[in-house]
């Protein structure tokens, strides 16, 4: 168990940091697969927005290291992620909702604060406790393993999501 800083709420870590990175660095690998083709170049307005919007927020954001950011181009996409390693993407479905670059900086604060706060980390170190439960009481209590499950869903994964909002 460890506290974390700012909110002093208690969660349970079984996961290193590193492992952490090593997610980050696979994700990044899928999401720039995927998407590489819709990229805004850097002299778009749009990623110009995105740029203006991290160079105020970065330098009090708590992340450390380089950050890389890139803007997707899908109107029907309306996210923007961070991803460990300070990968940021934003998609431009996301402009008409934020409406300016305060409403921006709102979303990227929000997203830069998970990465701070390494929610990945404390995801998978769930994940981890949840398949370890799951596999104990698949072979002790429910071969079928459709009610274990369902169970740790509602006790491991739904209520984590609110509490690291």
């Amino acid at each position: 168990m460890e506290k974390v800083p700012i909110s002093d709420r208690w969660r349970f870590v079984c996961v290193s940091k590193e492992y952490e990175a090593e997610l980050g660095m696979m994700s990044y690998q899928d999401v720039m697969q995927s998407h590489r083709d819709v990229l805004l170049r850097t002299d778009d307005e749009r990623h110009k927005m995105v740029r203006r919007v991290l160079e105020r927020l970065l330098p009090n954001s708590g992340l450390t290291g380089d950050v890389e950011f890139h803007v997707v181009d899908d109107m029907d996409e309306i996210n923007a992620f961070i991803i460990p390693g300070n990968k940021i993407f934003v998609f431009t479905g996301i402009f008409p909702i934020c409406a300016n670059e305060d409403g921006l900086a709102t979303v990227l604060a929000h997203e830069i604060a998970h990465n701070v706060a390494h929610h990945v980390q404390e995801n998978a170190s769930l994940a981890y406790l949840a398949t370890l439960i799951l596999g104990l009481a698949t072979v002790f209590i429910d071969n079928s393993a459709y009610l274990t499950s369902l169970i740790l869903n509602y006790a491991l994964e739904l209520p984590n999501s609110r509490s690291q909002e």
